[in-house]
């Protein structure tokens, strides 16, 4: 796996998506969003990430409001365990307003708010896991999750290094400047545990 060209293409995902999706949903802001700008927030997270056909709800500026409710009284997990019910809890309060099991959707939702430890959940990375012998064992998130972290500690230290390569690459200066990150804040974030995971996602998807 090229995990040196998946910490860029991910560098790039935070810069122009993933890290403005973060400032809006995460706690670390001083105050809570507005409901219309948490709305209009996880409208484009949906987007983005190719969910938003799940929101059948007729108002657009609305059809999220469900799911920021939901989304806001789960508090932040600190175990894998209590990650697995995050999610869990998420996609029960998705299934009456949508009528669906939105595992996917929930996790991305989540993983905006709190990063580490939630585990975004995807098909794709499911059917690389099982063509790679790591097929998770009973079906749902928890076993996706378990098979998720296996593979990620199989590869950790690849990444790792990749990461640490990418903090040193003079190029990657070029993010740099007005509206984007700070030095500071490039060094931090590409050091993060976080961000060696979503490396791991997109070292699997371009790799498929």
């Amino acid at each position: 796996m090229d995990f040196h060209y998946a910490a860029f293409t991910y560098l790039y995902e935070w810069v122009c998506y993933d890290r403005h999706f973060m400032d809006v949903l995460a706690f670390t802001r001083t105050s809570e969003p507005e409901p219309e700008v948490a709305c209009k927030e996880l409208i484009s997270v949906a987007k983005h990430y190719d969910i938003i056909r799940n929101f059948k709800l007729e108002e657009e500026t609305s059809r999220l409001l469900p799911a920021w409710n939901a989304l806001k009284e789960i508090g932040k997990p600190v175990s894998p365990e209590d990650a697995k019910e995050s999610v869990s809890q998420l996609v029960e309060s998705l299934r009456g307003p949508y009528g669906l099991d939105l595992w996917s959707a929930a996790s991305k939702f989540l993983w905006m708010r709190f990063q580490s430890p939630i585990v975004i959940y995807d098909s794709i990375t499911w059917d690389w896991m099982c063509r790679k012998g790591g097929c998770p064992r009973g079906g749902g998130y928890d076993g996706f999750y378990d098979a998720w972290q296996r593979k990620f500690a199989e590869n950790e230290a690849e990444i790792l290094t990749a990461c640490k390569e990418l903090k040193e690459l003079s190029t990657a200066t070029k993010f740099f400047g007005p509206d984007k990150p700070t030095k500071e804040d490039f060094e931090a974030t590409v050091s993060s545990g976080w961000f060696a995971e979503r490396v791991f996602d997109h070292a699997i998807l371009n790799e498929v």
